[in-house]
């Protein structure tokens, strides 16, 4: 069985690097965000990954087939018409969310308020209940993992959102292994990862918390993060980043959804 390196250890629990506190801030512009939704049709879709193709996965990326074991088998699950967040939650709203309502701010920002050049990047450093906190003050909710990977990869189960193959500059990620000159991105910064319904930045960046849990006080995390030295963990039916829902780190942020009716 392939043992796992420092990077994939210190991503499964969690622990961040110092120099994540400085991300890149190439490329944005004000209000990137804006409040809009994306409506996610009713209808089914694929979720998860067949034993055949993860078999085939684990062999062209190096692991052991156990790593995608949570994915498998694939199943065609039917859902609800549902709005999604057309891009995560940044820091220029979580901030209006903590000064409306007296929450702490992100430790990331290093104060009250985050800097200006990342104000339009995901909000990272929040925990389950502080991502729950903010959606129920937006009146919104946190999406199911099955509406996350919906909304990620279409009815059809495509491996990343904008098709089965994947493309370096369509998401924020790691490509030279190198953790000092990495960071997140300005949630508009990668307009080529749109999903099939055009939902923005589901795969890289920020991994964003869903309302569901594999077990007792977990959650479901999803869409990796800047981190990630490799496609196998970019793709939306990756589940590896799930772990404690009391959790913040420097790679986990959020979106939010809400019923169509």
């Amino acid at each position: 069985m392939r043992s796992f390196s420092r990077r994939e250890w210190m991503i499964a629990t969690g622990a961040a690097f110092a120099a994540a506190s400085t991300p890149i801030a190439s490329g944005q512009s004000k209000d990137a965000s804006a409040d809009e939704m994306i409506l996610v049709p009713a209808g089914p879709f694929l979720m998860g990954t067949a034993e055949a193709q993860a078999r085939d996965l684990a062999k062209q990326y190096g692991h052991h087939v156990s790593w995608l074991s949570g994915e498998v088998p694939q199943h065609r699950i039917k859902l609800p018409a549902f709005f999604i967040d057309k891009y995560p939650v940044t820091n220029r709203q979580f901030s209006a969310f903590c000064k409306a309502t007296g929450s702490p701010p992100s430790r990331h920002w290093g104060g009250p308020e985050p800097p200006d050049a990342i104000a339009e990047h995901p909000v990272v450093m929040v925990d389950k209940a502080a991502a729950e906190a903010y959606a129920k003050w937006a009146g919104k909710r946190l999406p199911t993992e099955a509406e996350w990977e919906k909304a990620a990869r279409g009815a059809d189960g495509w491996l990343y959102p904008w098709g089965d193959e994947f493309d370096a500059a369509a998401c924020q990620w790691d490509p030279g292994g190198d953790p000092n000159t990495l960071g997140t991105a300005p949630v508009n910064a990668h307009p080529k990862g749109a999903s099939p319904y055009g939902v923005m930045d589901m795969i890289g960046n920020a991994a964003e918390w869903c309302a569901d849990s594999p077990g007792p006080g977990a959650s479901f995390i999803k869409g990796g993060c800047w981190l990630m030295a490799s496609p196998l963990n970019l793709r939306a039916a990756a589940r590896n980043m799930s772990g404690f829902a009391n959790n913040s780190s420097m790679f986990y942020g959020f979106r939010c959804a809400k019923e169509a009716a």
